[in-house]
Protein backbone atom coordinates (compact mmCIF):
# COMPACT_ATOMS: atom_id res chain seq x y z
CA UNK A 1 0.00 0.00 0.00
CA UNK A 2 1.59 3.12 -0.79
CA UNK A 3 0.15 5.37 1.76
CA UNK A 4 0.61 5.19 5.87
CA UNK A 5 -1.69 3.24 7.53
CA UNK A 6 -1.34 2.77 11.13
CA UNK A 7 -3.98 -0.11 11.81
CA UNK A 8 -3.02 -2.31 8.77
CA UNK A 9 0.40 -1.85 10.53
CA UNK A 10 -0.34 -2.97 13.73
CA UNK A 11 -2.51 -5.93 12.15
CA UNK A 12 0.88 -7.01 9.77
CA UNK A 13 2.91 -7.09 13.01
CA UNK A 14 0.79 -8.75 15.23
CA UNK A 15 -0.02 -11.86 12.58
CA UNK A 16 2.86 -14.27 13.72
CA UNK A 17 1.30 -13.93 17.65
CA UNK A 18 -0.97 -16.92 18.61
CA UNK A 19 -4.62 -16.48 17.34
CA UNK A 20 -6.36 -15.49 20.75
CA UNK A 21 -3.77 -12.73 21.50
CA UNK A 22 -4.27 -11.67 18.29
CA UNK A 23 -7.91 -11.18 18.17
CA UNK A 24 -7.08 -9.23 22.07
CA UNK A 25 -5.09 -6.96 20.21
CA UNK A 26 -6.97 -6.33 17.80
CA UNK A 27 -10.10 -5.93 20.01
CA UNK A 28 -7.91 -3.33 21.90
CA UNK A 29 -6.53 -1.68 18.79
CA UNK A 30 -9.92 -0.96 17.58
CA UNK A 31 -11.74 -0.38 20.90
CA UNK A 32 -9.67 2.93 21.05
CA UNK A 33 -10.49 4.12 17.92
CA UNK A 34 -14.32 3.64 18.11
CA UNK A 35 -14.69 3.08 22.31
CA UNK A 36 -17.98 1.75 21.80
CA UNK A 37 -16.89 -1.17 20.03
CA UNK A 38 -14.55 -1.88 22.65
CA UNK A 39 -17.58 -2.88 25.16
CA UNK A 40 -19.20 -5.74 22.94
CA UNK A 41 -16.82 -7.94 23.59
CA UNK A 42 -16.52 -8.72 19.52
CA UNK A 43 -13.72 -11.13 18.66
CA UNK A 44 -11.62 -11.08 15.96
CA UNK A 45 -11.28 -13.90 13.72
CA UNK A 46 -10.00 -13.16 10.82
CA UNK A 47 -8.01 -9.36 10.08
CA UNK A 48 -6.48 -8.38 6.64
CA UNK A 49 -6.83 -5.69 3.86
CA UNK A 50 -9.32 -7.93 1.78
CA UNK A 51 -11.19 -9.72 4.54
CA UNK A 52 -12.65 -8.80 8.47
CA UNK A 53 -14.18 -12.46 10.26
CA UNK A 54 -15.94 -11.14 13.50
CA UNK A 55 -17.96 -12.94 15.76
CA UNK A 56 -20.60 -11.84 18.38
CA UNK A 57 -21.48 -13.99 21.63
CA UNK A 58 -25.13 -13.95 22.88
CA UNK A 59 -24.16 -12.45 26.13
CA UNK A 60 -26.77 -10.68 28.90
CA UNK A 61 -25.41 -7.50 28.29
CA UNK A 62 -26.49 -7.66 24.53
CA UNK A 63 -29.44 -9.28 24.73
CA UNK A 64 -32.92 -7.94 24.37
CA UNK A 65 -36.13 -8.56 26.43
CA UNK A 66 -36.43 -11.97 24.88
CA UNK A 67 -33.35 -13.13 25.56
CA UNK A 68 -31.84 -12.80 21.43
CA UNK A 69 -29.19 -10.68 20.64
CA UNK A 70 -30.12 -6.90 20.67
CA UNK A 71 -31.15 -5.52 17.78
CA UNK A 72 -28.38 -2.37 17.96
CA UNK A 73 -25.74 -5.49 18.79
CA UNK A 74 -26.25 -7.27 15.08
CA UNK A 75 -25.91 -3.82 13.73
CA UNK A 76 -22.44 -3.24 15.85
CA UNK A 77 -21.22 -6.51 14.19
CA UNK A 78 -22.01 -5.51 10.59
CA UNK A 79 -20.51 -1.84 11.09
CA UNK A 80 -17.70 -3.15 12.90
CA UNK A 81 -17.03 -5.57 9.94
CA UNK A 82 -17.28 -3.63 6.97
CA UNK A 83 -15.61 -0.67 9.13
CA UNK A 84 -12.44 -2.51 10.13
CA UNK A 85 -11.93 -3.72 6.69
CA UNK A 86 -12.51 -0.30 5.02
CA UNK A 87 -10.41 1.46 7.56
CA UNK A 88 -7.39 -0.99 7.04
CA UNK A 89 -7.34 0.71 3.33
CA UNK A 90 -8.33 4.13 3.97
CA UNK A 91 -4.38 6.37 4.49
CA UNK A 92 -3.95 7.83 7.55
CA UNK A 93 -4.74 11.23 6.33
CA UNK A 94 -7.78 10.63 5.91
CA UNK A 95 -11.39 10.10 7.34
CA UNK A 96 -13.62 7.19 7.38
CA UNK A 97 -17.27 7.26 7.84
CA UNK A 98 -20.20 5.21 8.19
CA UNK A 99 -22.63 7.06 5.20
CA UNK A 100 -25.87 4.58 4.58
CA UNK A 101 -26.38 1.96 7.87
CA UNK A 102 -29.36 -0.46 6.52
CA UNK A 103 -30.05 -3.30 8.13
CA UNK A 104 -33.28 -5.90 7.64
CA UNK A 105 -33.81 -8.12 10.49
CA UNK A 106 -35.31 -11.16 9.15
CA UNK A 107 -35.13 -13.58 12.57
CA UNK A 108 -35.04 -13.88 16.03
CA UNK A 109 -30.84 -14.83 16.88
CA UNK A 110 -30.62 -16.79 20.24
CA UNK A 111 -26.99 -17.72 19.77
CA UNK A 112 -24.06 -16.17 18.00
CA UNK A 113 -23.78 -14.39 15.06
CA UNK A 114 -20.40 -13.96 12.63
CA UNK A 115 -20.02 -11.36 10.57
CA UNK A 116 -17.67 -11.56 7.37
CA UNK A 117 -16.75 -8.15 5.45
CA UNK A 118 -14.52 -8.27 1.97
CA UNK A 119 -13.45 -6.14 -0.11
CA UNK A 120 -11.92 -7.09 -4.21
CA UNK A 121 -8.27 -6.15 -4.76
CA UNK A 122 -10.69 -3.48 -7.12
CA UNK A 123 -12.06 -1.96 -4.56
CA UNK A 124 -9.16 -1.65 -2.09
CA UNK A 125 -7.40 0.00 -4.92
CA UNK A 126 -10.18 2.37 -5.91
CA UNK A 127 -10.76 3.70 -1.53
CA UNK A 128 -6.46 3.75 -1.70
CA UNK A 129 -6.43 5.66 -4.64
CA UNK A 130 -9.64 8.04 -4.00
CA UNK A 131 -9.06 11.26 -2.24
CA UNK A 132 -12.92 11.54 -1.55
CA UNK A 133 -15.70 8.95 -2.15
CA UNK A 134 -17.51 5.76 -0.82
CA UNK A 135 -18.22 2.53 -1.36
CA UNK A 136 -20.88 0.04 -0.16
CA UNK A 137 -19.14 -2.89 1.36
CA UNK A 138 -20.04 -6.39 1.10
CA UNK A 139 -20.89 -8.15 4.24
CA UNK A 140 -22.68 -11.07 5.02
CA UNK A 141 -23.90 -12.00 8.58
CA UNK A 142 -24.95 -15.51 9.80
CA UNK A 143 -26.46 -17.24 12.82
CA UNK A 144 -24.17 -20.36 14.55
CA UNK A 145 -27.18 -22.69 12.73
CA UNK A 146 -25.53 -21.17 9.58
CA UNK A 147 -29.21 -19.00 8.30
CA UNK A 148 -28.94 -15.62 7.80
CA UNK A 149 -30.62 -13.55 10.58
CA UNK A 150 -30.17 -9.81 9.14
CA UNK A 151 -29.16 -8.43 5.85
CA UNK A 152 -27.27 -5.07 5.63
CA UNK A 153 -26.09 -2.35 2.95
CA UNK A 154 -23.19 -0.43 4.74
CA UNK A 155 -21.81 2.23 2.73
CA UNK A 156 -18.59 4.05 3.83
CA UNK A 157 -17.40 7.27 2.77
CA UNK A 158 -13.82 8.54 3.24
CA UNK A 159 -12.55 12.25 3.17
CA UNK A 160 -8.48 13.70 3.81
CA UNK A 161 -8.77 14.83 7.24
CA UNK A 162 -8.69 19.03 7.72
CA UNK A 163 -5.31 20.55 8.25
CA UNK A 164 -4.91 22.49 11.47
Amino acid sequence: MAKSNRLFKVVQATYKLPKSLRSTLWSKAFGRIVPMVGTANIRYLEVSQSKVVVRLDNQRNIQNHIKGLHAAAMALLAETATGFVTGLNVPDDHILLIKTLNVDYLKIVKGGLTATATLSAEQQKFIQNTEKGELDIPIQVIDDSGEQPIQCQMIWAWLPKKKK
